[in-house]
């Protein structure tokens, strides 16, 4: 039997007690919550708390969490280095994964479960709430730097990318014709598409009306 949203709550208080505050939406099985006192982390309008989403989908065969909002790339001037930054943070880190909604310039960071007939234990979504928690404090200043000024870099270290004039004026790259910078956002707004569709494809046939 696939997990409802008074299960999910109940796993929630088991993994973190009275340490976490939250809301529940029981209509839309979501549970609202925010993650305070981050080392790096500000929001964009400069608060230290994380806003996060536990929902559950599919018949509770599907659970998300999120952090929807975590960044406004609306009117940035340094959209390849951004998705360049958000993209290679994904590939480090295969648990959270980033996306990019080009239409308000709003990204967020997501794990994912498929659930299926299984349930999530308190000990997964406490490990997996405070990895995402965590991906986000790490990798923020370099987010930050990237939308700013355009240098993409990583923790781990490595060689800084700095911007240049010719990556600016160029159309044309290692890919000849290919629009890298397209295509890295497109793969990022899919991020969460190709998620669903994978637990769609293993789930078995249910009843259509009972999903959005």
């Amino acid at each position: 039997m696939a997990m409802n949203i008074d299960s999910l709550e109940r796993a929630l208080k088991k993994a973190f007690g009275k340490e976490l505050k939250y809301e529940v939406n029981r209509e839309a099985s979501i549970i609202r919550t925010s993650w305070a006192g981050l080392q790096n982390y500000r929001d964009p309008d400069g608060n230290e708390d994380l806003l996060i989403f536990v929902t559950l989908d599919g018949n509770g065969e599907y659970l998300e969490i999120q952090a929807p909002q975590a960044y406004n790339a609306g009117g940035c001037r340094h959209m390849g280095a951004l998705c360049r930054t958000l993209l290679g943070t994904s590939f480090r880190t295969p648990v959270v994964q980033f996306s990019f909604d080009e239409s308000d310039g709003e990204v967020r960071a997501t794990a994912e479960m498929v659930l299926m007939d299984g349930t999530c234990t308190p000990k997964q979504l406490r490990t997996t709430i405070e990895l995402l928690v965590s991906v986000i404090d790490d990798y923020h200043p370099h987010i930050v730097r990237a939308m700013e000024t355009g240098e993409i870099s990583y923790p781990d270290g490595g060689t800084i990318v700095r911007p240049t004039l010719e990556d600016s004026e160029s159309k044309d790259g290692p890919l000849g014709s290919v629009d890298v910078d397209t295509a890295i956002r497109d793969a990022l707004t899919k991020t969460r598409e190709a998620g669903k569709k994978l637990w769609e494809s293993a789930a078995p046939a249910r009843d259509p009306g009972r999903h959005a």
